[in-house]
């Protein structure tokens, strides 16, 4: 019984420590694709620091990625860092939608909600307005989520046909 559990112990941590400790290296080309995407991820010394998981949160909103502050596959590959495999990438695509439709639809009900308050207020001019900003937000929105969602769908695509790991060269032979 004992060397089940010593056994099991020893194989859990070994396949942990991946996973729980990314290597510093890492970390540090993913801090300096924030820095380079425009945002401050604190010093760039490999660290996965309080500053450098707000500037990953920070990135994965703007990706419509589901922002945890964790250097996952999908966050590592949209970084540019290091490429998710094909099925990863084609689950960030729907992701990448949900996440800008679920946001771009909140924009236009907000610009609806505040439209109905004006015009009950006899402001039907001032209604127009917020009605066309709510729906151009939200369009907007929607839109850049379509655009990271094409982008990953295609990088998905590629990678399932010729993967990640193989270069495409006129004399290789697959």
């Amino acid at each position: 019984m004992r060397k089940i559990l010593a056994s099991s112990i020893l194989a859990f941590s070994l396949s942990a420590i991946p996973v729980l400790a990314q290597s510093h290296s890492v970390i540090r080309e993913a801090q300096q694709a924030l820095k380079d995407k425009g945002i401050d991820p604190g010093s760039v010394d490999g660290v996965n620091g309080r500053a450098t998981r707000a500037a990953i949160k920070k990135f994965q909103t703007q990706q419509n990625l589901t922002a945890d502050g964790r250097l996952g596959p999908k966050t590592l590959d949209a970084l540019g860092v290091k490429s998710a495999n094909a099925q990863t990438q084609l689950k960030m695509s729907g992701e990448q939608v949900k996440h800008g439709y679920t946001k771009g639809g909140k924009e236009i009900g907000q610009g609806t909600k505040d439209m109905a308050t004006d015009v009950k207020h006899g402001e039907v001019g001032e209604g127009a307005v917020d009605l066309g900003k709510g729906v151009g937000h939200g369009a907007a929105k929607i839109g850049v989520s379509t655009g990271h969602a094409a982008k990953s769908v295609a990088k998905g695509i590629k990678n399932a046909v010729v993967p990640n790991d193989k270069k495409v060269t006129p004399d290789r032979k697959y």
